[in-house]
């Protein structure tokens, strides 16, 4: 399933990815973020200062509590699930610049705290909590703790070359096994192992990216063992490495904000608007198109769309890019616009060369004035 959130009645609405039709509940508070259970069956909303537990099956069951202390308020907040769906959530407390909680609740049948732990979070740092979880990095200043499962408690754990972790974007793989963030000393971005604590493979050179996705390892596949994509939002461009090589597998054009992988690793979803790439697809073509390293599978650039030997193919208005729909993609939720080529014609070899520049700045400005009134 993937979890959306409707811009006309604020409510979640639940989808299922291989039919495309709605499932679960349809009344659902919009609340943010979002965690389904090891086991698909429910899916924990935050909104305001309670937390609800959706049975995603029967939505009638449903339990709602608030996790804040008393007198106090939440400024940031994230939660997960653990495989045996006890609900962990870390929050910022907003009445204090470094104060935060990290807690476990049993939710089975009613909401029990089991496990509290003040810890530091400062306001201006991110949060990241692990898909299953089992690990918490709180930054900057970087903190880490793990899970124990003896003790069944979280306690500080440590990560080779923390000097590098913490940074933005980050990202967990979907197993919750890795973690990917930026360096905020160097700016590449590196992937530790979040049972040891030690870094996989080498760093990717990417300053610049806004968006970080991180796959599981993919095992007896030809993919590679475990692959990272990266958004650039200003050039609109996603670039998907070999974690452990540095390979560069593809670079594509990509308009959206936000991806993750699928869980089996065989998917990256992007969205704003949303799309859906099948990975293998994208490997293939880049190889059989690919001479050396470099990436061949750009559709856009500054507007043209172009072949595979860079050729400009033809150019499209400001306003049609968002929802242009590359080759690569298998799934995309927004009606994608059609060019009718019934009547073109092409003249010469240069033909590009011929348009005029300051018609076309024109069209470009009002192309982003449309596009802020879209927005």
């Amino acid at each position: 399933m993937v979890a959306t959130a409707s811009q006309e009645d604020r409510h979640l609405e639940l989808w299922d990815t291989t039919t495309w039709e709605p499932v679960g509940p349809r009344d659902v508070e919009l609340g943010y973020p979002v965690a389904f259970s090891a086991d698909d069956n429910r899916i924990a909303v935050l909104s305001k200062s309670l937390v609800t537990v959706y049975d995603i099956n029967h939505p009638e069951n449903r339990l709602s509590f608030d996790p804040t202390p008393k007198g106090r308020s939440v400024y940031r907040r994230k939660a997960a699930f653990q495989t045996c769906n006890d609900l962990v959530i870390c929050a910022q407390l907003e009445d204090d610049e470094i104060s935060g909680l990290l807690q476990v609740w049993n939710v089975k049948d009613n909401s029990k705290c089991t496990f509290s732990l003040d810890i530091n979070i400062n306001r201006y740092s991110d949060i990241f909590l692990a898909p299953d979880g089992l690990t918490v990095i709180t930054g900057w200043p970087v903190s880490c703790y793990s899970w124990n499962h003896d003790t069944a408690q979280f306690h500080p754990f440590h990560f080779a070359d923390e000097a590098h972790l913490g940074g933005f974007p980050g990202a967990y793989s979907p197993d919750g096994k890795f973690f990917a963030c930026e360096s905020p000393k160097d700016y590449n971005v590196r992937v530790w192992d979040t049972r040891t604590g030690q870094l996989c493979g080498m760093p990717v050179e990417m300053i610049g990216a806004d968006t970080t996705a991180l796959s599981p390892v993919l095992n007896n596949r030809s993919l590679g063992d475990q692959l990272i994509a990266l958004h650039d939002f200003i050039n609109e461009t996603t670039t998907v490495f070999d974690v452990n090589t540095g390979y560069l597998y593809a670079e594509f054009w990509d308009s959206g904000w936000g991806m993750a992988f699928i869980r089996d690793g065989t998917k990256l979803m992007s969205h704003y608007p949303v799309r859906i790439y099948d990975i293998a697809d994208i490997v293939a073509k880049h190889r059989n198109a690919t001479h050396g390293h470099e990436p061949v599978l750009r559709v856009m650039r500054d507007g043209w769309v172009v072949g595979l030997d860079n050729e400009l193919l033809f150019w499209v208005p400001l306003e049609h890019r968002r929802v242009l729909c590359p080759p690569q993609v298998v799934t995309i939720w927004e009606r994608p616009p059609k060019v009718d080529f019934s009547n073109f014609k092409k003249f010469g070899t240069k033909w590009a060369e011929c348009i005029d520049q300051e018609w076309l700045k024109e069209l470009e400005e009002r192309g982003k004035r449309v596009g802020k009134l879209l927005g």
